[in-house]
């Protein structure tokens, strides 16, 4: 159940002032950073709930997340952020206006936001092509960094039944810290999902089932017939 770049537009308006031009201002400073970034020939993606909006239902948005591949080291995002910084002063200075958009580049890290980077999807977004995040690469990187949005875009994007769960547990497992925080986030999120609607994890236990080997005998169970074996002796 998706949505466009139209429905973000409609909810871009500031409503405890509705002369507020700055929410309505998003649409512009996205195209003026995604043909920046075409235009230098870097690979992108973009992520947060403007990419949330592809997958599942619009909701408002007052930031830009864009993830590139950038030199970690270099300063080419930093001079393509202030670029556009400047051209929307107006709307971006927290120094001139309230709540200002707010627009974050970064260099991808190690492989699997590489991947998320290939995996990209390409769809016309406020007017100009634009490369989103699949719903796989955003659940993930919801489930493997904290944030205080992050757990309700992720439960929400599980809710919309488009996200292959078991792929982004794979993804966590390569990349989870030793105390697998990722994968305990996964697994709040599809219980706050289930708390809404239990659509996303009957499909994720039909899944599982799909998935299991039918002739696989559980090691628990080998345990025990060796056991009952060792009494016959």
């Amino acid at each position: 159940m998706g949505g466009s770049s139209a429905d973000i537009e409609a909810l871009l308006v500031d409503v405890t002032d509705s002369g507020n031009p700055t929410p309505g201002m998003l649409p512009a400073i996205f195209r003026d950073i995604v043909v920046r970034l075409d235009a230098a020939g870097l690979a992108y993606a973009v992520v947060g709930r403007i990419a949330l909006t592809l997958h599942e239902q619009a909701r408002f948005v007052g930031d830009i997340e864009i993830v590139a591949n950038l030199d970690p080291d270099g300063g080419e995002h930093a001079e393509l952020v202030r670029a556009t910084r400047a051209r929307f002063a107006a709307h971006m200075d927290p120094q001139l206006c309230i709540r200002p958009v707010t627009l974050t580049l970064r260099p991808c890290i190690g492989a699997t936001e590489a991947g998320l980077l290939a995996e990209a999807i390409t769809r016309p977004w406020f007017g100009v092509p634009a490369r989103l995040a699949s719903a796989e690469h955003l659940l993930w990187l919801w489930c493997h960094t904290a944030a205080i949005d992050h757990s309700a875009n992720a439960s929400a994007l599980i809710t919309g039944g488009t996200v292959d769960l078991h792929r982004v547990h794979g993804l966590l497992r390569e990349t989870d810290d030793a105390m697998e925080s990722g994968q305990r986030r996964l697994r709040l999120a599809i219980g706050d999902a289930v708390l809404s609607t239990t659509s996303s994890f009957s499909r994720f236990m039909a899944e599982r089932h799909a998935r299991l080997d039918p002739d696989r005998v559980p090691v628990w169970h080998l345990r025990q017939m060796e056991a009952l074996g060792a009494d016959d002796r």
